[in-house]
């Protein structure tokens, strides 16, 4: 049986172990004596445990409090300003006052020299090299009318003679025929007094053949003349060979080509350009342009536009004729431009009257301009003029206070703003 178990009440005196009898008893289990402040650390414990609790809910409180509360900038003595104080200062800008006034509009492009055409050197006789000028070389510079080969002449100046005997035939033959007309005519008169001597006893169908013959005669003794001159091989302009082939003794034929010039006015440069720097440029024809090639500074004219637009690049076409002392210098005979070099140019547009001159930082993203007004901004989209060295060339308006330069960050019409005092805006 259990034995029955003894309650005492509490006290501070150390109590006796409470023992079970029977199976329920472990064997040769050690009595374990209770501590005596087992009561006191539980309580501790809740108290302990309440306490952090309480901790925790307060730090998460203060994180959400600090976390929706936007951070003051700090001021100048290292405390942060309060809010208000923050909101009511606008930012502060920089702006410029351009002042109006004519301003030309220009467009710089690139291009490169080129030959609008090349002539092949094509001999009108056939025959064989006599003689070689020595400008008939590749690169050799020749004037209009220079010859530059001769083929042998011989040949042609026995046809020459050959076509002048005929002449000389044919002449004979006319005068005989016109004297037996003399004599016809007389005898006629002498056996038929008073009438009209006929057309075929006066000759004058053979008279009238002996003329075609004479002037065909003639006009052969012309062409050999003419064949003899081509023998001497020239080309009516200035100009520059580009290819030759031409030797002496070499058999040159008739209507074959042996080399390639091109004619010093023949030489232009050309530049690609785009549409909306041609709208810019307006009349485009005659405007002058500065050219910076090889160390030189040339000054020309635009003399037509392109009929049509590049497939690829969508751009235009100018066409720059350059002048013999353009590409030549006569004193020392150098060459100064050459067809595939490449050249800068400067295009000078229209001068635009109560025009501004703007620097890109005042041109915003979306193309349009902040002006402050009464302390207030302002979105202006400017008539764009076009460009030019010292920046964008815009028509006049009223600029206000000035224009700002550079981008305002969350910058809306109307906000309040405040301007730079120690810059210097006017340009």
């Amino acid at each position: 049986m259990l034995k029955r178990l003894r309650t005492k009440a509490f006290s501070d005196e150390p109590q006796e172990p409470v023992t079970f009898p029977g199976a329920l008893e472990p064997e040769n289990e050690p009595d374990i004596p209770p501590r005596p402040d087992t009561g006191k650390t539980s309580t501790r414990d809740k108290l302990v445990g309440s306490l952090q609790i309480i901790l925790v809910l307060l730090l998460m409180t203060a994180a959400i409090y600090y976390s929706r509360v936007p951070a003051a900038p700090s001021a100048s003595s290292g405390l942060s300003s309060p809010l208000a104080a923050d909101t009511a200062n606008p930012p502060v800008v920089s702006v410029i006052t351009p002042i109006a006034g004519v301003h030309q509009v220009t467009v710089a492009a690139n291009g490169s020299i080129g030959v609008s055409a090349y002539v092949d050197l094509i001999p009108q006789v056939s025959g064989r090299v006599a003689q070689l000028a020595p400008s008939l070389e590749v690169g050799g510079a020749f004037r209009a009318g220079e010859t530059l080969a001769t083929i042998e002449q011989d040949e042609f100046r026995l046809k020459l003679r050959q076509a002048a005997a005929d002449v000389e035939v044919q002449r004979a033959n006319l005068q005989l025929q016109q004297a037996k007309s003399d004599a016809a005519v007389q005898n006629y008169g002498l056996i038929n007094p008073g009438k009209k001597v006929p057309p075929l006893v006066a000759l004058g169908p053979q008279i009238a053949q002996a003329q075609a013959q004479l002037q065909a005669a003639i006009s052969r003794e012309d062409i050999a003349k003419l064949e003899l001159q081509r023998t001497r091989f020239s080309l009516p302009f200035d100009g520059m060979i580009t290819k030759s082939s031409a030797q002496l003794g070499q058999l040159l034929s008739n209507g074959k080509a042996f080399g390639q010039a091109y004619a010093l006015d023949s030489v232009e440069l050309v530049a690609p350009i785009a549409q909306s720097d041609l709208t810019q440029l307006t009349p485009i024809v005659n405007r002058p342009v500065l050219i910076f090639v090889g160390g030189n500074q040339f000054e020309a004219f635009i003399d037509r536009v392109g009929a049509e637009l590049d497939p690829r690049s969508r751009f235009a076409k100018i066409y720059i004729p350059l002048t013999a002392a353009q590409l030549q210098e006569a004193s020392e005979g150098r060459e100064l431009l050459k067809p595939g070099m490449f050249a800068d140019l400067v295009i000078k547009g229209p001068a635009h009257q109560n025009s501004l001159v703007l620097p890109e930082a005042a041109l915003q993203a979306n193309g349009s301009l902040w002006v402050v007004r009464s302390g207030q901004l302002q979105s202006v989209q400017p008539n764009v003029l076009g460009r030019n060295a010292e920046g964008i060339v815009v028509a006049g308006f009223d600029i206000g206070e000035g224009i700002v330069t550079g981008s305002i960050a969350g910058a809306d019409a109307g906000s309040p703003v405040s301007i730079s005092v120690d810059q210097e805006g006017r340009i």
